[in-house]
Protein backbone atom coordinates (compact mmCIF):
# COMPACT_ATOMS: atom_id res chain seq x y z
CA UNK A 1 0.00 0.00 0.00
CA UNK A 2 1.33 3.39 -0.93
CA UNK A 3 1.69 5.49 1.69
CA UNK A 4 -0.26 8.69 0.58
CA UNK A 5 -2.82 6.26 1.38
CA UNK A 6 -2.00 4.23 4.54
CA UNK A 7 -3.18 6.80 7.15
CA UNK A 8 -6.48 7.01 5.51
CA UNK A 9 -7.09 3.14 5.07
CA UNK A 10 -6.44 2.59 8.92
CA UNK A 11 -9.18 4.98 10.13
CA UNK A 12 -11.47 3.01 7.63
CA UNK A 13 -10.41 0.13 9.00
CA UNK A 14 -11.04 1.05 12.82
CA UNK A 15 -14.65 2.39 11.78
CA UNK A 16 -15.58 -0.99 10.07
CA UNK A 17 -14.60 -3.02 12.63
CA UNK A 18 -16.47 -1.07 15.00
CA UNK A 19 -13.17 -0.95 17.85
CA UNK A 20 -13.45 2.00 19.18
CA UNK A 21 -11.36 1.20 21.81
CA UNK A 22 -8.14 1.61 19.82
CA UNK A 23 -8.76 5.58 19.32
CA UNK A 24 -7.48 7.21 22.71
CA UNK A 25 -9.30 10.70 23.06
CA UNK A 26 -8.29 13.60 24.81
CA UNK A 27 -7.28 12.88 28.71
CA UNK A 28 -8.83 15.77 29.87
CA UNK A 29 -5.92 17.97 30.32
CA UNK A 30 -4.43 21.22 28.28
CA UNK A 31 -3.54 19.17 24.76
CA UNK A 32 -3.17 18.93 21.24
CA UNK A 33 -2.92 15.94 18.79
CA UNK A 34 -1.15 16.01 15.91
CA UNK A 35 -1.73 14.17 12.90
CA UNK A 36 0.23 13.37 9.46
CA UNK A 37 -0.68 12.27 5.99
CA UNK A 38 1.56 11.56 3.02
CA UNK A 39 0.73 13.36 -0.16
CA UNK A 40 1.72 12.01 -3.50
CA UNK A 41 4.50 14.10 -5.05
CA UNK A 42 4.35 13.74 -8.63
CA UNK A 43 1.62 12.16 -11.48
CA UNK A 44 3.12 8.80 -11.41
CA UNK A 45 1.57 8.45 -7.40
CA UNK A 46 -1.60 9.09 -8.73
CA UNK A 47 -2.60 5.88 -9.29
CA UNK A 48 -2.40 4.34 -6.39
CA UNK A 49 -4.25 8.04 -4.41
CA UNK A 50 -6.86 7.48 -6.90
CA UNK A 51 -7.78 3.89 -6.09
CA UNK A 52 -8.69 5.45 -2.29
CA UNK A 53 -12.00 5.67 -1.14
CA UNK A 54 -13.20 9.22 -1.68
CA UNK A 55 -16.91 8.79 -0.22
CA UNK A 56 -16.32 10.89 2.40
CA UNK A 57 -16.52 13.93 0.34
CA UNK A 58 -19.81 15.82 -0.28
CA UNK A 59 -21.20 16.46 -3.83
CA UNK A 60 -19.71 20.49 -3.10
CA UNK A 61 -16.30 18.62 -2.85
CA UNK A 62 -15.67 16.65 -5.31
CA UNK A 63 -17.04 19.54 -8.11
CA UNK A 64 -14.24 21.29 -5.95
CA UNK A 65 -11.57 18.40 -6.92
CA UNK A 66 -13.11 18.79 -10.62
CA UNK A 67 -12.04 22.10 -10.95
CA UNK A 68 -8.71 22.14 -9.36
CA UNK A 69 -8.18 19.22 -11.57
CA UNK A 70 -8.56 21.58 -14.63
CA UNK A 71 -5.43 22.92 -13.48
CA UNK A 72 -3.30 20.32 -11.92
CA UNK A 73 -4.07 16.80 -11.70
CA UNK A 74 -1.76 16.29 -9.36
CA UNK A 75 -2.84 19.23 -6.60
CA UNK A 76 -6.32 17.67 -7.37
CA UNK A 77 -5.51 14.75 -6.02
CA UNK A 78 -3.31 16.31 -3.32
CA UNK A 79 -6.74 18.45 -2.21
CA UNK A 80 -9.22 15.05 -2.14
CA UNK A 81 -6.83 13.29 0.34
CA UNK A 82 -5.92 16.15 2.28
CA UNK A 83 -10.28 16.32 3.00
CA UNK A 84 -10.95 13.39 3.39
CA UNK A 85 -7.97 12.72 5.65
CA UNK A 86 -9.55 15.94 7.33
CA UNK A 87 -12.91 14.29 7.73
CA UNK A 88 -11.83 10.82 8.64
CA UNK A 89 -10.20 12.06 11.51
CA UNK A 90 -12.88 14.73 13.04
CA UNK A 91 -15.42 11.48 12.44
CA UNK A 92 -13.25 10.03 15.35
CA UNK A 93 -13.69 12.94 17.84
CA UNK A 94 -17.29 13.54 17.26
CA UNK A 95 -18.29 10.09 16.58
CA UNK A 96 -19.65 10.92 13.01
CA UNK A 97 -19.14 9.56 9.61
CA UNK A 98 -17.05 11.06 8.01
CA UNK A 99 -19.44 12.37 4.97
CA UNK A 100 -22.11 13.77 7.78
CA UNK A 101 -19.89 16.28 9.17
CA UNK A 102 -20.85 19.62 7.94
CA UNK A 103 -18.34 22.54 8.16
CA UNK A 104 -18.92 25.97 8.95
CA UNK A 105 -16.86 28.61 7.74
CA UNK A 106 -15.76 32.35 9.60
CA UNK A 107 -15.41 35.23 8.16
CA UNK A 108 -11.64 34.86 6.51
CA UNK A 109 -13.20 31.48 4.83
CA UNK A 110 -11.49 29.49 7.59
CA UNK A 111 -13.60 25.72 8.69
CA UNK A 112 -14.16 24.95 11.69
CA UNK A 113 -17.00 22.47 13.77
CA UNK A 114 -20.23 23.84 15.72
CA UNK A 115 -19.35 22.80 18.96
CA UNK A 116 -15.59 21.51 18.73
CA UNK A 117 -13.46 20.53 18.40
CA UNK A 118 -10.89 23.18 16.83
CA UNK A 119 -8.81 22.47 14.29
CA UNK A 120 -6.48 23.38 11.68
CA UNK A 121 -4.62 21.55 8.57
CA UNK A 122 -1.86 22.35 6.78
CA UNK A 123 -0.30 20.92 3.62
CA UNK A 124 2.60 21.05 1.24
CA UNK A 125 4.66 19.19 -1.09
CA UNK A 126 4.30 15.87 0.08
CA UNK A 127 2.93 15.97 3.59
CA UNK A 128 -0.29 16.73 5.18
CA UNK A 129 -0.64 17.82 9.13
CA UNK A 130 -3.77 18.35 11.06
CA UNK A 131 -3.80 19.66 14.98
CA UNK A 132 -6.88 18.90 16.81
CA UNK A 133 -7.29 20.67 20.18
CA UNK A 134 -9.23 19.61 23.01
CA UNK A 135 -9.74 22.92 24.51
CA UNK A 136 -11.88 25.90 22.81
CA UNK A 137 -8.88 27.86 22.34
CA UNK A 138 -7.77 28.83 18.19
CA UNK A 139 -5.03 27.33 16.88
CA UNK A 140 -3.60 26.96 13.48
CA UNK A 141 -0.74 25.19 12.21
CA UNK A 142 1.72 25.60 9.19
CA UNK A 143 3.99 23.09 7.23
CA UNK A 144 6.32 24.31 4.30
CA UNK A 145 8.89 21.83 2.17
CA UNK A 146 12.05 23.68 3.39
CA UNK A 147 13.67 24.47 -0.28
CA UNK A 148 15.97 27.30 -1.25
CA UNK A 149 14.04 30.80 -1.97
CA UNK A 150 15.68 32.28 -5.27
CA UNK A 151 14.77 36.10 -3.84
CA UNK A 152 15.60 35.06 -0.04
CA UNK A 153 17.03 38.46 0.87
CA UNK A 154 13.74 40.23 -0.56
CA UNK A 155 11.43 38.01 1.42
CA UNK A 156 13.33 38.78 4.44
CA UNK A 157 12.94 42.28 3.61
CA UNK A 158 9.55 42.57 3.04
CA UNK A 159 7.89 39.56 5.32
CA UNK A 160 9.71 39.85 8.50
CA UNK A 161 9.95 42.52 10.97
CA UNK A 162 13.63 44.53 11.87
CA UNK A 163 14.29 42.00 15.11
CA UNK A 164 13.93 38.60 12.99
CA UNK A 165 15.70 40.40 9.99
CA UNK A 166 18.67 41.14 12.67
CA UNK A 167 18.40 36.98 13.71
CA UNK A 168 18.12 35.67 10.17
CA UNK A 169 21.33 37.83 8.80
CA UNK A 170 22.88 37.18 11.91
CA UNK A 171 23.07 33.33 11.29
CA UNK A 172 23.88 34.10 7.88
CA UNK A 173 27.08 36.09 8.88
CA UNK A 174 27.70 33.33 11.37
CA UNK A 175 27.38 30.60 8.38
CA UNK A 176 24.49 28.81 9.74
CA UNK A 177 22.19 27.25 7.69
CA UNK A 178 19.45 30.63 7.44
CA UNK A 179 17.61 28.93 4.68
CA UNK A 180 15.72 26.66 7.54
CA UNK A 181 15.79 29.79 10.17
CA UNK A 182 13.60 31.70 7.56
CA UNK A 183 11.27 28.77 6.83
CA UNK A 184 10.62 28.53 10.61
CA UNK A 185 10.13 32.28 10.90
CA UNK A 186 7.43 32.18 8.04
CA UNK A 187 5.28 28.83 9.52
CA UNK A 188 5.39 30.54 12.64
CA UNK A 189 3.97 33.45 11.08
CA UNK A 190 1.65 31.71 9.12
CA UNK A 191 0.63 29.71 11.98
CA UNK A 192 0.09 32.39 14.55
CA UNK A 193 -1.72 34.02 11.44
CA UNK A 194 -4.21 31.31 11.33
CA UNK A 195 -5.06 31.31 14.85
CA UNK A 196 -5.56 34.58 15.16
CA UNK A 197 -8.78 33.25 12.88
CA UNK A 198 -6.41 34.99 9.39
CA UNK A 199 -7.70 38.71 11.00
CA UNK A 200 -3.89 39.60 10.79
CA UNK A 201 -3.35 38.62 7.32
CA UNK A 202 -1.27 41.58 5.97
CA UNK A 203 0.13 42.01 9.37
CA UNK A 204 3.63 40.14 8.21
CA UNK A 205 5.69 42.91 9.21
CA UNK A 206 4.21 43.31 12.48
CA UNK A 207 4.52 39.89 14.01
CA UNK A 208 7.52 39.19 15.79
CA UNK A 209 8.34 36.17 16.52
CA UNK A 210 12.10 36.52 17.64
CA UNK A 211 11.33 36.36 21.36
CA UNK A 212 9.11 32.73 20.57
CA UNK A 213 12.42 31.56 18.83
CA UNK A 214 14.62 32.43 21.56
CA UNK A 215 12.93 31.56 24.81
CA UNK A 216 10.05 28.73 24.16
CA UNK A 217 8.28 30.11 27.64
CA UNK A 218 7.61 33.53 26.19
CA UNK A 219 4.22 34.46 25.33
CA UNK A 220 3.32 36.45 22.39
CA UNK A 221 0.52 39.18 22.52
CA UNK A 222 -1.55 41.05 20.12
CA UNK A 223 -3.94 43.25 20.10
CA UNK A 224 -4.58 41.96 23.48
CA UNK A 225 -4.54 38.30 23.20
CA UNK A 226 -2.09 36.31 23.90
CA UNK A 227 -0.94 33.15 21.50
CA UNK A 228 2.41 30.34 22.26
CA UNK A 229 4.20 29.82 19.33
CA UNK A 230 5.74 26.13 18.58
CA UNK A 231 7.94 24.52 16.51
CA UNK A 232 6.85 20.81 15.19
CA UNK A 233 9.06 18.21 14.18
CA UNK A 234 8.25 16.58 11.01
CA UNK A 235 11.71 15.49 9.41
CA UNK A 236 14.60 17.45 7.81
CA UNK A 237 13.04 17.84 4.80
CA UNK A 238 10.13 20.23 6.14
CA UNK A 239 9.68 23.23 8.64
CA UNK A 240 5.99 23.41 11.01
CA UNK A 241 4.65 25.53 13.25
CA UNK A 242 1.89 25.21 15.90
CA UNK A 243 0.44 28.41 17.17
CA UNK A 244 -1.91 28.80 19.93
CA UNK A 245 -4.43 31.29 21.75
CA UNK A 246 -3.65 31.56 25.66
CA UNK A 247 -1.02 31.21 27.75
CA UNK A 248 -0.41 28.20 28.68
CA UNK A 249 1.98 25.64 26.48
CA UNK A 250 -0.43 22.83 25.74
CA UNK A 251 0.79 18.68 25.71
CA UNK A 252 1.20 18.06 22.25
CA UNK A 253 0.33 14.32 21.50
CA UNK A 254 1.80 13.02 18.00
CA UNK A 255 -0.83 10.42 16.86
CA UNK A 256 -0.96 7.76 14.63
CA UNK A 257 -2.93 4.82 13.48
CA UNK A 258 -1.76 1.89 15.72
CA UNK A 259 -2.16 4.32 18.28
CA UNK A 260 0.65 4.12 19.84
CA UNK A 261 0.60 7.80 20.93
CA UNK A 262 4.11 9.94 22.19
CA UNK A 263 2.74 12.86 24.75
CA UNK A 264 5.72 15.60 24.54
CA UNK A 265 5.51 19.60 25.60
CA UNK A 266 5.84 21.44 22.68
CA UNK A 267 9.05 22.92 22.26
CA UNK A 268 9.00 26.19 21.18
CA UNK A 269 10.26 27.94 17.53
Amino acid sequence: MDSSTETISSLLAMREQGNDDTFTPFSGEPEVHIWTQALPRREDQLQTAGAMDSGALTMEEHERMTKISRKSLLKAHCWMISRTFLRRVLAQYVQLQARDIRFEYGTSGKPYLVGGPQFSLSHTNGLCVLAVTSTNNELGVDVEWVRPLLREKAIIQRFLTEEERDHVLEAICSGEDSSSLLWKVLTGKEAWIKASGQSLCGQWRNLNTVQAIRNHEHVLEWAGQNYVLHSLNMGKSYSASLCVTGREIPLIRCMNMDNNIQGSEGVSI
